[in-house]
């Protein structure tokens, strides 16, 4: 995978005319140096983005310099979603960091408690920072649905697949539950009760009594202040 971009001199309100030429405004982040200012195409960096996610290395060229990068972050429109601005980490392959890595969950539709609408697979970690070589990142940690047979059954750090002898995970303990396989809670519709018309007139007339003691203790409080401002 790799992206083309070019140096870019525009900043504030001038992106918008790179966006108007298809142009994504963004900068490459590395350790020690300032910020790279760059733009790169919309359409490709889309096509990189979904394949590569936060987690893969991509080949990135300026201007006749190549070097590695993660995409570190993507802020997106509010309304449309589309990328407005992202921001690339230049990595050194021989030097471990830190990134978050997704939590992926397949066949929850295929689980069949699942399926017979008596349970509900539920993520409990979106994201699992993970310390390793920028080439050993893996993509995601994937969780199998189908492995949950019972309900209560989890899915613990200690459960996930992955190379330990390369990444590490020190955030969590190992009993840290990632994914559970819990009882469908049936919203239940409470039926109004019906009342009758003595029953109504009662509710009226205790609403109304309600009212005349609350005007009572009002009359009370302004009598006390004006007794109050009369005696200063």
């Amino acid at each position: 995978m790799q992206i083309t971009a070019q140096s870019r001199k525009k900043f504030g309100k001038q992106v918008k005319a790179l966006r108007s030429k298809n142009l994504l405004p963004a900068v490459v982040m590395e350790k020690g140096s300032q910020s790279l200012p760059v733009a790169i195409n919309s359409v490709e960096f889309d096509k990189v983005f979904k394949e590569a996610g936060e987690t893969s290395l991509i080949d990135f060229n300026l201007e006749g310099k190549s070097f590695k990068v993660l995409v570190s972050e993507v802020q997106t429109h509010p309304v449309s979603m589309r990328p407005i601005h992202a921001v690339f980490r230049k990595v050194d392959l021989k030097q471990k960091l830190t990134a978050q890595i997704p939590v992926e969950i397949i066949n929850d539709e295929q689980n069949p408690l699942v399926k017979s609408g008596e349970a509900i697979v539920l993520k409990l970690l979106d994201e699992i920072a993970v310390e390793a070589l920028p080439s050993d990142l893996p993509k995601s940690f994937v969780i199998d649905a189908l492995k949950l047979v019972n309900i209560g059954d989890e899915v613990r750090i200690a459960d996930l697949e992955y190379d330990r002898d390369k990444v590490e995970i020190s955030e969590y303990d190992e009993d840290e539950a990632v994914a559970k396989l819990d009882r469908l809670e049936d919203m239940k519709v409470e039926e109004e009760a019906v009342v009758s018309e003595e029953e109504a007139v009662a509710q009226v007339k205790a609403t109304q009594e309600l009212s005349d003691e609350e005007k009572a203790k009002r009359e009370a409080q302004r009598k006390e202040e004006k007794a109050e401002k009369e005696k200063d």
